[in-house]
């Protein structure tokens, strides 16, 4: 059989392949697409717009709320258990307080993990406490830096703050005794929150612990 389209014999105008090689070219080549690996994102900087005005009004707020829970509390003579300081308060006032205080202009609120970042320090994890409970710990967060806020008489407006340049990792901090049988790596190890009074942990890790700042609401603004 003779091809009428190439005139070649052996094969059929329908399966003439100089038929399938112009309708090949006639077909749009897909786009050439990079790997999805090689596709670099931007990293988008850190936006903190907690400014003092935002954590003035959060904090004066929130302590109307606890002065008239408290006076309703003794006025009709029930039990109301009061809540402790939002994260969002007490990491902004420590935020404040690196900043004009410690000299860390970097200090940064993330509302989106609601922690603090500093160029110069990493992860800065906060710790407040109101009472004399024990402090819990996530099994899973890390820090670079830790910092405890001293809050037990923030009603009259006063703090103290102490800074523990312990990594999470580092072997003293994983060593910490939470209890008389064991540390903190062991109850994180077993996906627990380890728990400990703030006196119980302070008196493991004195030669760590700074105190640097101790006064009051106010104050933490002033340079």
């Amino acid at each position: 059989m003779k091809c009428s389209l190439c005139k070649i014999v052996g094969h059929s105008k329908r399966s003439c392949p100089t038929l399938k090689c112009e309708a090949t070219q006639q077909q749009p080549q897909p786009e050439t697409q990079l790997p999805s690996t090689t596709k670099k994102t931007a990293s988008k900087p850190i936006v903190d717009n907690y400014t003092e005005d935002v954590l003035r009004m959060r904090y004066e707020s929130h302590k109307k709320y606890i002065v008239e829970t408290i006076e309703i509390k003794n006025q009709i003579g029930i039990n109301i258990r009061l809540p402790c300081i939002p994260e969002d308060i007490s990491e902004n006032i420590v935020k404040h307080i690196l900043r004009n205080k410690l000299g860390d202009p970097t200090s940064t609120w993330m509302c989106q993990t609601g922690d603090l970042h500093s160029e110069t320090e990493g992860t800065q994890e906060c710790k407040c406490f109101t009472s004399e409970g024990p402090l819990s710990f996530s099994p899973t967060s890390d820090w670079d830096v830790i910092y405890f806020l001293d809050a037990r008489r923030w009603l009259d407006d006063f703090y103290i703050l102490y800074r523990i340049p312990l990594k999470k990792t580092s072997t003293d901090w994983q060593n910490l005794n939470m209890n008389s049988t064991q540390t903190f790596g062991d109850q994180s190890r077993q996906g627990r929150r380890p728990r400990i009074t703030w006196e119980g942990l302070k008196s493991q890790i004195e030669g760590h612990c700074e105190k640097i700042y101790e006064g009051l609401f106010n104050d933490i603004f002033a340079l």
